[in-house]
């Protein structure tokens, strides 16, 4: 199996159906070609979110930016409180979860496709886009300012025009993406050794593997060195061994499955490389803490 299909990413429209209350404002939300690009400041779109969401993966960028409040997040395997200026970029195919958006939180939520991305920022290289990178950036009073007033412009032209004209939503979006792109540079530590490099390394190789090596021989042969140096490296710089980041990307690969396909719990064992599907059961009850079955019910519960 291993088909690429087996592992869906939710579009804006698919999400639309799926996670959201039909309102009196519904169309007004849905502006033409919103797959494209979407924004809504939050105040706006959290009453009608079915929360939590559960972890799954949209084919378009995300972001959340936070001007006042907090909203609760995980991406990846990492779990996010944003408050006051503080934002998170998700890259397509990075896999998130929606926990909490506060009743007196704003700021602006953002989706927008690979298409306009790359038509946006050209040749340019943007170093918080990285699949396996830190999603979090802080920012001072005046960056959150200037990405407030981008995400306005942004908002009211998505609102007369939805996303039909890009004429004016390239240069708005290359401007705030550029501002991101200089405050993640300017939070990050320019002290970067072997080791660290080698753990970013490895989350990339297994964010792109794992369907298929689940064994850490597999990745410390792509790195060219020996497993046991591998399991010492990552164990001191993140505080987990190797084999529990495969094992909990494993699991998270199961969530997005379990939620967003109707594969049975049998193929998603056998889409992740287990030859026993008591075994794939196992490892998942050790980090989700209930049975495949029972967390594939819970999805459904939590958006009936």
């Amino acid at each position: 199996m291993n088909s690429e299909s087996h592992f869906p990413a939710i579009s804006p429209s698919m999400a639309r159906e799926r996670f959201l209350i039909q309102d009196e404002s519904w169309e007004d939300r849905f502006r033409p070609d919103f797959n494209q690009f979407i924004i809504a400041p939050l105040e706006y779109a959290r009453p009608v979110i079915k929360l939590p969401l559960p972890p799954g993966r949209t084919n378009n960028h995300v972001l959340f930016l936070v001007t006042k409040g907090q909203l609760e997040m995980t991406v990846g395997y990492t779990n996010y409180i944003l408050s006051a200026n503080e934002l998170v970029v998700i890259p397509a195919s990075q896999i998130f979860s929606l926990s909490t958006i506060g009743e007196d939180t704003t700021g602006f939520m953002c989706f927008f496709s690979n298409e306009l991305y790359l038509s946006a920022i050209g040749e340019k290289e943007l170093d918080f886009m990285k699949l396996t990178g830190n999603s979090l950036v802080s920012l001072t009073d005046t960056q959150t300012g200037h990405m407030t007033a981008v995400c306005a412009r942004l908002t009211a032209e998505y609102t007369e025009n939805g996303a039909t004209q890009t004429d004016l939503i390239r240069p708005y979006l290359l401007a705030l993406l550029t501002e991101i792109n200089r405050a993640y540079i300017g939070s990050t530590s320019s002290k970067v050794d072997a080791g660290d490099r080698l753990v970013q390394q490895f989350m990339d190789l297994v964010a792109k593997h794992v369907r298929q090596q689940r064994f850490v021989t597999d990745y410390a042969s792509q790195l060219n060195v020996t497993p046991n140096y591998l399991n010492k490296v990552i164990k001191a710089r993140t505080g987990k061994s190797p084999s529990i980041w495969i094992d909990e990307r494993i699991v998270l690969e199961a969530k997005v499955l379990l939620f967003q396909s109707t594969l049975t719990v049998a193929q998603i064992s056998a889409e992740l490389g287990f030859d026993d599907q008591s075994n794939f059961g196992k490892v998942f009850r050790r980090y989700a803490r209930v049975s495949p079955i029972a967390f594939r019910r819970q999805c459904a519960g939590a958006n009936d």
